[in-house]
């Protein structure tokens, strides 16, 4: 997908062949904000410039800007999956927040919408030689074997 961001903005960037020119609009806001440009150099420049044509059009006229996402949202699941949720997230050691985002963008990975940053897993066992134990760790990177040795 050809999409420009500025600012928090998302915008399109479409060919009209009639026209010869390139074109588009902001996302995901109920304002329509339109820009266009021969070339590619100026539908990025003519993007960016109604982004703050727009901001500035608001605030000189006291209009609210609308914004795209505030990152929060309220979401209704029901009492039972409410529960669920809270119990998988206490046994990962997350909290409920966490939980939700991570399912979010696990969905998003799997309908291939978005590659999203991820966090490698590595199952660490550990043996004193006489008894067995082992510790799961969830990190960017694996400890250093001289660390690990300090969990025994």
């Amino acid at each position: 997908m050809n999409n420009l961001t500025y600012k928090g903005y998302t915008g399109t960037i479409e060919a009209s062949i009639e026209d010869a020119c390139l074109h588009g609009q902001l996302l995901f806001i109920t304002d329509i904000i339109t820009y266009e440009g021969d070339t590619v150099e100026d539908i990025k420049r003519s993007f960016k410039e109604a982004v703050d044509h727009y901001l500035e059009y608001c605030k000189e006229t006291g209009k609210p800007a609308n914004k795209p996402y505030s990152g929060t949202f309220n979401v209704r699941v029901g009492q039972e999956i409410h529960r669920k949720a809270v119990e998988v997230a206490y046994h990962q050691g997350i909290t409920l927040n966490d939980f939700v985002v991570q399912s979010i963008k696990k969905s998003i990975e799997h309908n291939g919408i978005i590659k999203l940053e991820h966090t490698h897993h590595y199952n660490i066992t550990i043996t004193d030689n006489q008894t067995p134990a082992t510790v799961v760790a969830t990190m960017d990177k694996p400890l250093a074997w001289e660390k690990l040795n300090a969990i025994q």
